[in-house]
């Protein structure tokens, strides 16, 4: 099994998820409230154990301030050094295209597989924010970076960071870059669904979707949809700590053996390799 999508924290900003929420306002919509899990390396290993996990891609959060952001992404790395099953993806300046940039390509050097999850949990995706990620994007089509990019569903019930995304502009955005890798988290807040139009379903050819949060977001009719149309699309994700692979298990089994297998594993083998 591979599990696309989890988060782990360094220990040290663990400890200061207080004084980060105050000037952070997208940390704090996630994890501002004490009771929000934050796990660290320790923890996410503990759970593939547990669990029976072969491999997992984890990255940490996009901190507003450069200093944590690097302090991060060198954990992220450094456990994934000492722990081969673990994919390591990083995070970068999401509003300032050089840093994004300079940050992209100095944790690449250090065996950086992917960017994620990017995500702006303070605003709406528009047109302002694609063009901050274009030179980044493009610098991951060159390397075959694989970008995993959170996107929330434009209706339905509220919760913390909930912000909508321009569909239009995200559909942009993939046209522009036809050689991205991408992963849209949780489904991509609905716009797999749009893949029955054709046009969409072209441009959208390297696009995958994870199950992320989805027993939060979606009655499991979600699962027999993506059996039915997205079967070479779907990527197992727990968002662990949030939730962990015990909460899908039941839903990916009653999908037959043939797209459990795509889910499980076969199309993260396809996309990250190995």
């Amino acid at each position: 099994m591979l599990d696309s999508h989890t988060h782990i924290f360094p220990p040290e900003l663990i400890g200061r998820r207080e004084t980060i929420a105050a000037g952070d306002k997208g940390f704090a919509a996630i994890y501002g409230d004490s009771r929000s899990r934050m796990a660290d390396g320790d923890a996410l290993v503990a759970y593939m154990d547990r669990e029976g996990i072969d491999r997992v891609v984890t990255g940490c959060f996009p901190f507003s301030d450069a200093a944590c952001v690097r302090l991060a992404n060198d954990y992220v790395l450094d456990i994934a050094r000492k722990d081969g099953r673990i994919i390591p993806f990083v995070l970068v300046d999401r509003d300032d295209g050089d840093k994004a940039l300079a940050e992209a390509r100095r944790c690449f050097g250090k065996g950086a597989r992917g960017v994620g999850e990017i995500a702006w949990y303070d605003r709406p995706f528009g047109a302002g924010e694609r063009k901050s990620i274009d030179a980044l994007a493009a610098y991951m089509e060159r390397t075959g970076m694989v970008l995993l990019m959170h996107l929330n569903e434009p209706v339905g019930h509220c919760y913390p960071g909930k912000t909508e995304a321009d569909f239009n502009e995200v559909a942009a955005f993939v046209e522009a870059h036809p050689a991205l890798k991408i992963v849209l988290a949780h489904m991509g807040g609905g716009i797999c669904f749009y893949e029955l139009m054709p046009e969409v379903k072209k441009i959208f050819s390297l696009v995958y979707y994870d199950l992320a949060a989805s027993p939060f977001l979606y009655s499991d009719d979600l699962y027999r949809y993506a059996a039915a149309f997205l079967q070479d699309k779907v990527l197992f994700g727990s968002d662990y700590p949030l939730l962990s692979f015990s909460r899908y298990k039941p839903r990916i089994d009653a999908l037959g053996d043939e797209v459990r297998e795509k889910f499980l594993w076969g199309n993260g083998r396809r996309l990250f390799g190995g």
